[in-house]
């Protein structure tokens, strides 16, 4: 696999560090479901995170989005 572009990262999420963040949540719950996989190799599941972000199959949110949201 190919990882995706930095330059179509960094347009998804309102900062880096919140793309970075969803992705590490993301690879993380990729990797437990695919722990006694035989070819389970984590920089794999950090390249179908990315690669889930890009296509929206992962969608980023806010907290303070979220957040103003809930208040009512």
């Amino acid at each position: 696999m190919i990882p995706p572009s930095t330059k179509d990262l960094i347009n998804i999420g309102q900062s880096k560090y919140a793309v970075v963040v969803a992705a590490a949540q993301r690879a993380r719950s990729l990797s437990e479901k695919r722990r006694n996989d035989e070819n389970y190799r984590l920089s794999s599941m950090v390249t179908e995170a990315l690669e889930d972000i890009i296509h929206s199959r992962v969608i980023i949110i806010n907290k303070e989005e979220s957040l103003l949201g809930k208040e009512v």
